[in-house]
């Protein structure tokens, strides 16, 4: 019917709490260049940061087009694609990246399972590396915590060039995300987050397509950062302003060569996906994608959870040898596996083995020792076609 709208309806999610089941996809961004004033008082929350579900509920904040207009900024961008992926998944907002307010936040919301942000290159103190180490390091006094953080996404607005070989580094939990969907610099961190909220734990972000798609993108044979209706991601950009497909195919691979996370498009395929999702330590690691460190934090958490309700607990012995009693190895076992079998269930791990010595005295300086061996899924990354002509087959 050709007549006005007048009021114009806004479908929200999220009211009747039936987001994702579990806390893999609870992420955070950081975003300390919100200017002082109503709209960095409220996303501080005095240090508690705020829970959305919604981009509505960031434009109620006053994060909408305009603050990234008046802002030079792409928040409002990166939370309205976030949920556009990702639209179960839960975003956390907060605007100090100091370490202290960093840790303080955190603890304060203890389902967030990885964060990003944003940086401006500095030129005089280049300040790539030590923003890497400075978040591993917080990783890392986390996980002495028994607080496994999966990721973090770094991005280095205006970066000038890829002479960093961030598989030389130490920082196994961060990733630098050098993705642009325009030639203004701004790396899209909020991408790259909704493209991991979007995904399970075990999933590659730079995969094609994805196992669990959002409702509105079900039926169709890809998960592209590509949406021809809205006008977004039509092209793909380094932040330095080349656009990607600009580029010799050599300079491309020598960027990827060198572990930085860029979107990508395939040759006579349409849309662009990040190409992978490498993480700051040698390739040789165990711990050198994004969906490693997601699997194995997953896992570790799911069997020390299963154990603390035995800690302080008593145990049988054998009376012949002092050591644990079988049946309560058994039972500890059977926990253990029954907890970790969800995980091959929910197709996250191929498989796994606990393995629990009954030759062991335990103390009060002497812990029960637990081994798990977990088999995950491998990522293809390339197929190698060969094809040939014959009469017949």
């Amino acid at each position: 019917m050709g007549r006005l709208s007048g009021v114009v309806t806004e479908k929200l999610q999220g009211g009747l709490n039936r987001l994702a089941i579990g806390t893999d996809n609870h992420i955070a961004i950081i975003c300390d260049f919100i200017p002082v004033g109503d709209i960095a008082t409220a996303v501080n929350n005095s240090g508690k940061g705020v829970v959305l579900r919604s981009l509505y509920e960031a434009e109620v904040l006053g994060i909408n087009a305009s603050f990234d207009a008046n802002n030079d900024c792409k928040l409002h961008e990166d939370i309205a694609e976030f949920f556009d992926f990702a639209p179960d998944a839960t975003l956390y907002l907060f605007n100090k990246t100091t370490k202290a307010d960093l840790k303080t936040f955190i603890n304060h919301n203890k389902e967030i399972k990885g964060f990003g942000f944003t940086v401006d290159y500095n030129e005089t103190t280049p300040n790539l590396v030590p923003t890497i180490n400075a978040q591993q390091i917080i990783i890392d006094e986390f996980a002495a915590e028994n607080r496994l953080i999966d990721f973090v996404i770094v991005g280095i607005n205006n970066l000038p060039n890829f002479t960093q070989d961030l598989f030389t580094l130490d920082a196994p939990n961060v990733s630098v995300c050098a993705a642009c969907s325009d030639d203004s610099g701004i790396i899209r961190v909020g991408s790259a987050l909704g493209m991991l909220a979007a995904r399970k734990i075990n999933e590659n972000l730079g995969s094609v397509n994805i196992e669990n798609k959002p409702l509105a993108k079900r039926g169709t044979q890809d998960f592209p950062l590509t949406n021809e209706k809205k006008g977004t991601w039509l092209e793909a950009f380094l932040p330095n302003g080349d656009a990607v497909d600009s580029i010799e195919k050599t300079a491309l691979n020598a960027i990827l060569a060198k572990g930085y996370i860029i979107a990508v498009g395939y040759e006579g395929y349409a849309g662009f996906f990040f190409a992978n999702s490498y993480t700051c330590v040698a390739r040789e690691s165990d711990f050198s994608f994004i969906e490693n460190n997601r699997t194995w934090n997953k896992v570790a958490r799911v069997i020390r959870t299963t154990l603390l309700p035995e800690v302080k607990g008593r145990v049988k012995k054998d009376p012949e040898t002092g050591f644990i009693a079988p049946t309560t190895v058994g039972r500890w076992m059977s926990l253990v596996n029954k907890a970790v079998e969800k995980m091959v269930i929910d197709d996250e791990i191929s498989g796994f083995e606990i393995y629990i010595n009954e030759k062991q005295i335990v103390t009060d300086t002497a812990p029960a020792k637990v081994k798990a061996t977990i088999v995950m899924d491998g990522i293809v990354h390339e197929f190698e076609l060969a094809v040939g002509l014959t009469n017949n087959i």
